[in-house]
């Protein structure tokens, strides 16, 4: 029961706390959004494309790909051994776009081996007002080069980093026209489609939104019209599964250490940290005061985590304290109605 990948949010092991992203809530740190988008590119005759757009599993990001590449059970994306191919989609939140784009110099790229020879704006069939630009060059690795292409999109509702890379040598290779092609075809999942993918659902949204999802395990709640979360001028409910499931003798100091790894936040104080059941599943409720580090306004902090066998699901909210009295019902409401698939 709620086995699976470690996502932002989570713990990858029963004696690692989780580590919650936060944008608000969301953030990991832009700087190291940019450093781990900067690493998903360093690891990585085909004249048609697919048919359908293809979204890989847990991918918010799908795409048609090039004729002959197929979704890779090894990562988020789709890879070829007869074409000695890779593509590798990550997605990261809408604020990550400036810093991963910042960071994405013809120098930072040439220290780890990529020598850019074009950068230039790219058009999307599927996704007309993203941002959207594209790099292409060659990536040496001792004797070993290979061509690679990195497209970095942003929107209002997400940031992906797309990363294809075709080895040179003899034989079949992919070309610059059937790369840019398939590029061209990037598309998000619907809300509604990304909320169908998630491995767990929600019965009652008590008033909030599904603003996004993240890995396929992580879903990112609010109320209000904004998309970009900063400070506590929302609320958040942040719902996440991973691996990981304590002995029950651990599970107060699993708990206490999750809660100090939410970023944004000082001054934590634990005001109630005690067990307890949600719909019927042993679990370990949080209650916490704190200061939101940018805008110094008190908030209230609630963490739920529910285990199972092999994993466990974790939900944390955030509210401006004034506004806690009137949301906590609403937020019990989304707790109670989560369950996995």
């Amino acid at each position: 029961m709620f086995s699976g990948a470690t996502v932002p949010g989570t713990a990858s092991s029963a004696s690692a706390a989780p580590c919650t992203t936060r944008s608000g809530l969301i953030r990991l740190g832009l700087s190291r959004l940019a450093m781990v988008a900067l690493g998903a590119c360093l690891l990585w005759n085909s004249p048609a494309l697919a048919e359908d757009i293809t979204y890989p599993r847990g991918s918010v990001v799908g795409m048609v790909p090039p004729a002959g590449m197929v979704e890779s059970n090894k990562f988020s994306g789709f890879e070829s051994e007869k074409l000695k191919a890779s593509i590798l989609i990550v997605d990261l939140p809408p604020e990550a776009y400036p810093q991963v784009e910042a960071g994405f110099t013809d120098t930072a790229l040439a220290a780890k081996g990529i020598r850019v020879t074009s950068r230039t704006p790219f058009k999307l069939k599927n996704l007309p007002d993203a941002k959207a630009v594209l790099i292409s060059g060659t990536q040496t690795a001792g004797p070993l080069t290979a061509h690679k292409w990195i497209l970095l999109v942003g929107t209002d509702m997400l940031t992906s980093l797309v990363t294809v890379q075709s080895a040179n040598g003899e034989g079949d290779k992919l070309s610059d026209a059937d790369v840019r092609a398939a590029l061209s075809t990037l598309s998000f999942r619907s809300p509604q489609d990304q909320v169908a993918a998630l491995p767990f659902t929600m019965k009652d949204l008590a008033g909030f939104r599904v603003l996004r999802t993240l890995g396929g395990t992580t879903a990112i709640l609010t109320e209000g019209p904004d998309n970009i979360l900063e400070g506590a001028k929302q609320p958040y409910f942040v719902i996440s599964v991973a691996p990981g499931a304590p002995r029950e003798d651990e599970r107060r100091q699993f708990s206490i250490r999750a809660l100090a790894t939410v970023p944004g936040l000082k001054d934590v104080r634990i005001e109630r940290a005690e067990p307890l059941r949600i719909n019927q599943v042993r679990s370990f409720e949080i209650m916490a005061n704190a200061v939101d580090a940018k805008t110094g306004e008190p908030v209230k902090v609630v963490q739920w985590i529910r285990f199972g066998q092999t994993g466990h699901l974790r939900m944390v909210a955030i509210t401006r304290k004034d506004d806690f009295p009137d949301l906590y019902p609403r937020l019990r409401a989304i707790r109670d109605g989560v369950d996995g698939r």
